[in-house]
């Protein structure tokens, strides 16, 4: 149902809280699978194995227009990021089937990906992953701060980068001991890679391109790729471009030695910053871009177990990023405060205001009267109304409310001199579901 109403939210609203939401996140399952691959690069070896739990991860790269909707918002909330992310490299100037905004999101460093998770993770109204401080007391907003893991809140909703561990089990779909998502061997038809045969060599192409509708000509590394009827290349768990078009930063410090370590199976989050191997720190980022060749003299970067390496504070016009999040329920409203003594039992949160709360499970909210509150945090949050039935509601939606029996949205009167009034969006029709109350 909130699938729904945020599809709905889209196509009727073009104001720039509704049109923030894009998210499109695929479950990986709890489980193991092999990571690494024999034979190739030593940083790569052993094969081995890797349980992890449940995480859901973006089915595309964030993309130039995510990243500004957030960013936006960001920066009038206490967030900054680096120069170069105010310039990202978009569509080239000749084609015209999309814009800018659908291209993935480019010369953006380490730091930036980071607070832009935290970002959106507060504009959604889940709770942070990233903290200044082992302590998690205060949320990571600005500078270029090289965290530690003891500074991630890692059960947190909110969103994250992946760990390497994440990504390659996320980018493998499923696929054991193999090259890429789809097999042992790559073309043209499969990923933007350089001189693949698409429009865009030598650049990005939009999020999802390889969706059966690519189109690729003859090229020097094409590899009859020209020749073949597109398909959908998604992976097994339905993302898609995890090899080719950007690459992707991951959480972790790179440690050239971490899959023989003994103490790898202590965290799935990486080596710590004094285990890092290179006296130049560096990060991880992971599956490739539309710079890197198939050939083998360069370790072949668009394997799956290709571990490349780049200082966090450098932006590439060949790295992006995708979120993570940890499959984790957070109570509702969390965050909200309380005040004044218990007994009182009234409370505020920033986007809903003040509401008192008994001891049982109902609600007074001074615009919406006595209502049933349920759900998660300050993203799927249910209110039923005695009047109207359930709406939903959250913190990037409010004070629009989705009535889903109407399949409707409605807009809460908070100048109207009487409480409790709801207008239509379609028809402009007024209803009173909430407090029947003057002013």
């Amino acid at each position: 149902m909130v699938a729904q109403a945020i599809i709905s939210l889209l196509i009727l609203f073009s104001i720039f809280v509704c049109s923030a939401i894009t998210d499109d996140l695929v479950t990986i399952g709890s489980g193991s699978f092999y990571m690494g691959q024999e034979g190739i690069q030593e940083d790569e070896e052993p094969l081995h194995n890797v349980t992890l739990e449940a995480f859901e991860i973006d089915r595309f790269e964030t993309s130039i227009g995510d990243w500004y909707l957030i960013s936006v918002w960001a920066r009038e909330n206490g967030y900054d990021f680096s120069d170069s992310s105010n310039s990202p490299w978009g569509r080239p100037y000749w084609y015209f089937q999309s814009t800018n905004e659908d291209f993935p999101m480019n010369r953006v460093n380490w730091y930036d990906a980071i607070k832009w998770c935290n970002a959106k993770s507060e504009f959604m109204g889940r709770s942070v992953a990233y903290y200044t401080d082992q302590n998690k007391n205060t949320v990571y907003r600005t500078g270029e701060i090289d965290l530690q893991n003891s500074m991630v809140d890692w059960k947190s909703a909110g969103y994250r980068l992946p760990t390497e561990e994440e990504w390659e089990k996320a980018a493998r779909g499923g696929l054991h001991n193999k090259n890429y998502p789809w097999g042992s061997y790559i073309d043209g038809a499969k990923a933007n890679y350089r001189l693949s045969g698409d429009p865009f060599d030598d650049g990005s192409s939009p999020v999802g391109y390889y969706n059966s509708n690519q189109i690729i000509t003859a090229a020097d590394l094409s590899l009859d790729g020209e020749k073949k009827f597109p398909t959908d290349q998604a992976n097994g768990f339905g993302l898609y471009d995890v090899i080719g078009n950007v690459s992707e930063w991951c959480w972790d410090w790179f440690d050239e030695s971490w899959y023989t370590r003994k103490n790898r199976t202590n965290t799935f989050a990486g080596p710590s910053y004094s285990d890092a191997s290179l006296d130049d720190k560096m990060r991880i980022h992971r599956g490739g871009g539309y710079k890197d060749g198939p050939g083998k003299e360069e370790g072949k970067p668009l394997r799956l177990a290709f571990r490349d390496i780049e200082y966090p504070y450098n932006s590439r016009r060949s790295i992006g990023f995708r979120c993570v999040r940890s499959l984790t329920k957070e109570e509702l409203w969390l965050g909200s405060i309380e005040i004044g003594s218990q007994a009182q039992h009234w409370f505020y949160l920033d986007w809903f205001g003040y509401y008192y709360k008994p001891s049982n499970t109902w609600i007074f909210h001074p615009d919406l009267g006595w209502v049933y509150p349920t759900g998660s945090g300050s993203y799927d949050n249910w209110i039923y109304f005695p009047e109207s039935g359930w709406m939903w509601t959250a913190r990037f939606t409010f004070p629009y409310f989705f009535n889903d029996e109407r399949n409707a949205w409605y807009l809460l009167q908070q100048n109207k001199e009487e409480y409790g009034w709801f207008l239509q969006d379609e028809d402009g029709s007024l209803e009173r579901w909430g407090r029947v109350f003057s002013r």
